[in-house]
């Protein structure tokens, strides 16, 4: 398979009143054609802001400092206003999360998706623009009847299969599913979990998904890369990483799963998440890590190539 996205380097800020808050820290990985690549973490270690970067939707006070997003071989970090604008939903999509906040509230699906085509092909024709619609509403699993309905008139899982009709409705390269099952229930996100992964399939195209969810993780991604703190600490195919984690901070995620063994017990990682405003000094998980060496305090480790996983540790430096 080839690589159809590649991100090199890539650093994100926020200006704040209290100094500079770098969001995502040299973030680098590649995807290949109808791979998944799974961005787990806590909360605010970079998973969302780096999503956003690919799509060039950081706002200020957010800015993207330096790096390459190359899809194919433009860098969508280099391209105007413009070219940028002709590249999204036609070559690199974002289904959000939170469909209900995503929708207009006082518009027909049906031409919130038109909108969509019109805005890269604005000479089609009132009846194939129709065909078209309806043809989206099906390969999410929808009635083509869902055309004339209000946003209020569905169900969260049917907001999500209507986001996700939007993200696909000019075929991307690259899809960026950014928590797109975080409202729904347990049966309703299996489902739409499913959908997203067949529309997928059906295009050949590449996938970021983001999420908190190990478990869906594991069901859907095909490699997971760990953030912390701004920083991908681990990368790995799923189920290396799930059954053999190397980093501290992925052990300790996996351990957090819940299991049959375990019931009724749930772990949490001691400890909180350090502030991106004043970051402590060498690895960013060292005042937390159970394996921290003395060093670790002083010495950012870079992310090293470890067969065919990498991982950013000193505790696998020598055997890099």
């Amino acid at each position: 398979m080839s690589t159809v996205i590649s991100v090199e380097n890539l650093n994100v800020c926020y200006r704040t009143a209290s100094g500079t808050v770098r969001a995502a820290n040299g973030v680098d990985f590649s995807i290949e054609r109808g791979e998944c690549l799974g961005l787990v973490g806590e909360s605010g270690s970079g998973k969302s802001t780096t999503a956003l970067a690919l799509m060039r939707l950081i706002r200020p006070p957010g800015y993207i400092e330096s790096g390459r997003v190359l899809l194919g071989d433009r860098d969508l970090l280099s391209l105007t206003e413009e070219e940028m604008r002709q590249a999204r939903f036609a070559r690199i999509a974002l289904i959000p999360q939170g469909a209900m906040n995503s929708l207009n509230p006082v518009m027909r699906v049906g031409t919130q998706i038109a909108d969509t085509i019109t805005a890269h092909a604005n000479d089609i024709a009132r009846s194939a623009l129709d065909d078209r619609v309806a043809s989206l509403l099906e390969l999410v699993d929808l009635d083509p009847g869902v055309a004339r309905s209000y946003p209020h008139e569905l169900s969260g899982g049917m907001k999500q299969r209507v986001c996700l009709a939007i993200g696909v409705a000019l075929e991307p390269e690259v899809i960026i599913a950014d928590e797109p099952t975080s409202a729904l229930d347990v049966v309703m996100q299996k489902q739409v979990m499913e959908t997203l992964r067949q529309v997928q399939a059906d295009l050949g195209a590449a996938m970021v998904l983001v999420g908190h969810d190990m478990g869906l993780m594991a069901q859907c991604a095909d490699r997971i890369g760990v953030m912390y703190a701004g920083r991908l600490v681990e990368v790995g195919r799923v189920a290396e990483v799930l059954m053999e984690p190397l980093h501290p901070y992925a052990k300790l995620l996996v351990a957090c799963l819940p299991s049959l063994e375990t019931k009724g017990v749930f772990r949490d990682i001691p400890g909180l998440p350090p502030s991106l405003l004043d970051p402590p000094p060498g690895c960013p998980f060292h005042p937390r890590c159970p394996e921290a060496l003395d060093r670790c305090s002083s010495s950012e480790p870079p992310l090293v190539a470890l067969g065919r996983r990498r991982v950013s540790c000193l505790l696998h430096e020598a055997t890099s």
